[in-house]
């Protein structure tokens, strides 16, 4: 026993000092337990790993179990899914005859003949080719802006007789329009006449000089009447007219169509300039459909476009887009095309509304693949790939654009010619993924 020196001089009193060693020979016990207990932890923790590293290579070789609906449930014994609680199966026991098997070292699948047919496993082709998109929208048909003539006079009078009376009733070209009575009107008519009569009136010895002089006259009474926009052939009657010049003229439509904007009645008064009505042909109507974003680098000019109209389901106008608005309507982030169509029987009104499709190749020479082929994880997309005699060898792909008739660009992962699995890939995929998921368990690569 070590020797203490008494902290006090002259020592201390016999009470004292047995109470003192009481409390060093406690300290000493304490100590003594302290040490045992930590030797004896770090004797079962060098037991544990040393039985752990020995029970490690059965544990490889144990029968594991699985969840057929959710293969990331695995357990080294057999139970219920905590997620479905369906009855876990072992996953590491010999394939029945008939069934589906993996291949050693990979995580390709094979299936038996029987299984596939009962399965219904189908593989489609990978191709090379351009990619079809069409783009479909719905347009509205209206008035032609070509179509659109303005009646309005170079003369000012009073209409005496109104012929085209009601907004919306179709008339053709060269029908007259109104009479319209103008004292201008009337001396441009007998200085016509006059002129006419004084070349008549030359005799056969009038010289050259003369004769020209009255044809001059002549074609410039004609050429004001012309100007203030009488036709012809009323020119021409008024030239044969005898006597007193006529009193009112005949103003003629310019083209066919239907009557817009009427904005007299018959006497009103008129100044020249005045917009009087509005003629537009509809013998050809334009469509005009919005497009969206996404699909303005499809859609360009020559493109050929199909519509079908609400009111004739059973028609379909064709044509190609004519016209291409410049600007993007910041509304609604589309940007208007246009299409003409033709319609010499006036059965297209505008404001019908029409469903259209245009037919684009935005890719010219791409990977093509059914898209039913590519699962998308959200984080990978998958193919299965034939790789011929029942094994099915996934594969990791990238999409792109997606095309008509459900075909989708392929910008890494296949080739064309292989044969990728279009129906019953997601039971592979789910085998797939159990013998990865298995392989990690046991330490495999």
């Amino acid at each position: 026993m070590a020797h203490f020196a008494p902290p006090f001089p002259g020592g201390l009193p016999g009470r004292v000092c047995s109470h003192w060693m009481v409390v060093v020979h406690h300290f000493k016990f304490r100590y003594l337990v302290l040490l045992v207990i930590a030797a004896g932890g770090l004797i079962v923790i060098v037991a544990f790993s040393r039985a752990r590293g020995r029970d490690r290579p059965i544990a490889l070789t144990r029968q594991l179990w699985h969840c057929g609906m959710h293969p990331q449930v695995i357990q080294d014994h057999p139970g219920d899914c905590p997620i479905c609680h369906m009855a876990l199966t072992p996953i590491n026991a010999p394939a029945p005859p008939g069934g589906m098997s993996a291949e050693p070292g990979e995580s390709a699948v094979t299936i038996d003949p029987v299984l596939r047919q009962n399965m219904g496993v189908r593989t489609a082709a990978v191709t090379r080719g351009p990619l079809l998109l069409t783009v479909r929208t719905v347009g509205m048909l209206k008035t032609p802006e070509p179509g659109m003539h303005e009646i309005s006079l170079k003369i000012g009078g009073w209409i005496d007789r109104l012929y085209a009376d009601q907004e919306g009733m179709h008339v053709m070209a060269g029908d007259a329009l109104f009479d319209l009575y103008s004292p201008d009107l009337q001396i441009a008519e007998q200085e016509l006449m006059t002129a006419v009569m004084a070349k008549e009136a030359l005799t056969a010895a009038a010289s050259a000089d003369l004769r020209r002089e009255s044809q001059s006259l002549i074609d410039s009474s004609t050429r004001k009447l012309r100007l203030w926009g009488v036709a012809e052939r009323d020119i021409e009657a008024i030239a044969k007219a005898k006597g007193a010049p006529p009193r009112d003229i005949p103003f003629r439509a310019p083209v066919s169509g239907h009557l817009e904007d009427k904005s007299v009645v018959q006497g009103s008064a008129v100044q020249a300039g005045m917009k009087l009505m509005r003629i537009a042909d509809h013998s050809r109507m334009w469509l005009e459909a919005p497009i969206y974003e996404r699909a303005f680098s499809a859609v360009k000019l020559g493109q050929e476009m199909t519509a079908t109209i609400d009111g004739m389901p059973n028609r379909t106008f064709k044509g190609t887009i004519s016209f291409m608005y410049p600007h993007v309507d910041h509304m609604t982030r589309t940007l208007t095309v246009r299409m003409t169509i033709d319609n010499p029987d006036f059965e297209l009104k505008p404001g019908m509304y029409a469903t259209a499709e245009i037919l684009t190749r935005p890719i010219e020479n791409a990977i093509l693949a059914p898209r039913e082929a590519v699962i998308d994880t959200g984080v990978r997309q998958i193919a299965f790939v034939d790789a011929g005699d029942g094994h099915f060898q996934p594969r990791d792909v990238r999409m792109g654009a997606v095309g008509d008739g459900d075909m989708v660009q392929i910008l890494d992962g296949l080739a064309p010619g292989e044969r990728v699995v279009t129906s019953g890939q997601f039971l592979m995929d789910v085998e797939s993924r159990t013998i990865e998921a298995t392989r990690k368990l046991r330490g495999m690569p």
